[in-house]
């Protein structure tokens, strides 16, 4: 007998077995390995549809694994157990022999043949619901079908809830807006237009998972409490042990992840991507992608794609954290900053540089200026978080509900400035519509709202007003003379390219006579030409977009922020890059 009819004639025992007694943990795990190999689910189908034959053997309630084996006694008689849960098999789709039950669940005598059901029957209940067989093995032994489905277990499933939110905006289209705490049931659909937020799955079962939803994305919670991706992006941990204990259905089929294994799920319009970061996890693609099954190990990933490209169909690479914001820490990419930075921006006569590096004073306690202008600090609106990089520290914004921003008292520019630059170091935690920095009319107009005269500001993937037309996760430079309140107001300056997460980019806006410019890394981003000045005498804001009001918060680190009272040049900008130890061109 070769290997793989010793598996067989396993998984057939398991089977087996389980009509006289309850398997071991072990032994569940087992048989739900042995069932996604090569034939695993033909045979557990195979077996089920024997057992669901056998009728009519009495009082004796018991076949010898010899004869289950064999698939004695079969009958052509077939009497429908009324207690037998149906819901869990789907109607075969083949012309093999199939369980009567699902067309004759309600026979009006059942009862008085309740004496007479032999435990094959017993056992094909228990393996559809406490074993995993029943429907989910006739769907793997299927792949015709569009998406394997999972058979409900017998024991209640505690729903899914969020345990943590990081900006999150929940759109229309969903049946559900999620709160901390609150559970999930089954069928309900969420839409997540921005930010991150994360779920546990399966509390308490082998099926444990810590799932982090990137937005924009949609998911529903299937029947058995587990999920499905509409589109967008996730993480998921599994937290159990054992052979696939975490599925989730997705547009390309079925992903499976053993315990204590760490995935990545990309699902953006004809293109999906499987990354697998740590354990292993299995890929079953729909008939309609035309590929096998797909087994990944640790460092791998998978590209499935309907699309014209050169990579369409099935691609294997290298599995990577860049394409997930969630899985970086927001350790994740110091910045280590010493004093030949500092000297180099010093060099340039800032009349800001707020560098973050400790508060000082009474309440509201303020952040030190370091530029020219003596009595413009940073007071802090809050309550900011830190983080420490080595010698340097930086201000860690927007991870809580609560405001945490800075701002000024005095104001800023003395007069209209036809010359200006704005720089800063920023990381972004996510894709989200954040505000940086800002000027702002120190007036209010209404309701703690303020018109602006400068916002520099990250945009999220998805809008539902006009600045969808300025493209998804860039940076924005607006520049605005008047000051106003109207959000395409002014002159636009939008990256070419999306900003990155929970990486620091260093970003300047600048303003040389006419001649208005986005810079990024010491790359040119955007350029537009504005002949109005820089209105004069404006509140400067850091995290958020109205003094008073935390909206629109910035989520995520910033540091070393400057504003000069003239144009530094293309060489000053990435004199000032270099110094901090991170490369840029040279011409």
């Amino acid at each position: 007998m070769n290997s793989q009819d010793q598996q067989l004639d396993e998984l057939r025992t398991l089977i087996l077995k389980s009509q006289s007694e309850d398997l071991s943990e072990a032994e569940t795990i087992e048989l739900n390995r042995l069932i996604h190999l090569p034939g695993g689910a033909e045979e557990a189908a195979r077996l089920v549809d024997q057992l669901c034959a056998f009728t009519d053997i009495g009082s004796s309630n018991f076949l010898s694994l010899e004869e289950e084996q064999s698939g004695a006694r079969q009958d052509s008689h077939h009497t429908a157990p009324p207690a037998f849960n149906t819901a869990a098999f789907p109607e075969p789709t083949t012309e093999r022999s199939r369980p009567v039950v699902a067309s004759r669940p309600n026979r009006p005598h059942a009862e008085a043949h309740s004496l007479n059901w032999t435990r094959a029957y017993w056992l094909v209940g228990l393996a559809a619901s406490h074993l995993v067989i029943g429907s989910f093995a006739w769907s793997l032994a299927r792949p015709s079908r569009e998406v394997a489905p999972i058979a409900m277990q017998t024991a209640k499933v505690k729903p899914p809830q969020i345990v943590s939110m990081t900006a999150c905006v929940w759109g229309h289209g969903g049946n559900s807006v999620p709160t901390l705490g609150k559970p999930i049931h089954q069928g309900e659909v969420l839409n997540l237009v921005e930010g991150v937020a994360e779920l546990k799955t399966g509390d308490g079962t082998p099926n444990e998972a810590l799932v982090r939803i990137e937005g924009p994305a949609s998911i529903f919670i299937r029947d058995d409490g587990q999920l499905g991706l509409n589109h967008g992006t996730l993480t998921a941990k599994s937290l159990g042990f054992g052979s696939e204990q975490v599925s989730i259905i997705t547009p390309i089929g079925l992903v499976s992840v053993d315990g204590q294994s760490y995935v990545g799920l990309v699902s953006l319009g004809d293109s999906h991507e499987v990354h697998l970061f740590s354990g292993r996890a299995f890929v079953r693609p729909l008939s309609t992608y035309g590929s096998s099954d797909v087994r990944l190990e640790e460092g791998d990933a998978v590209r499935l794609s309907t699309g014209t490209e050169m990579d369409s169909g099935v691609v294997l690479f290298e599995a990577s954290m860049a394409s997930f914001a969630s899985a970086r820490s927001n350790a994740f990419d110091p910045l280590s900053l010493d004093e030949k930075y500092v000297s180099a921006v010093l060099e340039s006569s800032p009349d800001i540089y707020w560098r973050f590096e400790g508060l000082e004073g009474s309440y509201p306690q303020h952040v030190k200026n370091e530029g020219k202008l003596p009595d413009l600090h940073a007071s802090v609106v809050g309550n900011p978080g830190w983080r420490q990089y080595r010698g340097n520290r930086v201000a860690e914004l927007g991870l809580t509900d609560a405001a945490s921003a800075f701002t000024t008292e005095t104001l800023w520019p003395s007069k209209p400035l036809d010359n200006y630059t704005i720089e800063a170091w920023a990381k972004p935690q996510l894709y989200h519509h954040g505000e940086m920095i800002c000027l702002v009319d120190p007036q209010e107009r209404r309701e703690g709202r303020h018109d602006q005269a400068l916002l520099l500001e990250t945009f999220a993937r998805e809008w539902f007003y006009a600045l969808k037309v300025l493209g998804p996760n860039r940076i924005r430079f607006n520049h605005r003379t008047p000051p106003s309140g109207v959000v395409l107001d002014g002159t636009n300056l939008v990256s070419e390219d999306p900003y990155q997460v929970r990486v620091w980019q260093h970003v300047v806006a600048r303003k040389s006579g006419n001649e208005l410019s986005l810079w990024i890394d010491g790359n040119l981003a955007a350029q537009q030409e504005d002949e109005a000045p820089l209105p004069a005498n404006m509140k400067i804001l850091i995290g958020q977009i109205y003094p008073t009001k935390n909206y629109r918060p910035y989520v995520g680190q910033i540091d070393e922020v400057a504003f000069y009272d003239r144009a530094l040049t293309k060489q000053e900008i990435r004199k000032h890059i270099r110094a901090s130890g991170r490369l840029v061109d040279f011409d």
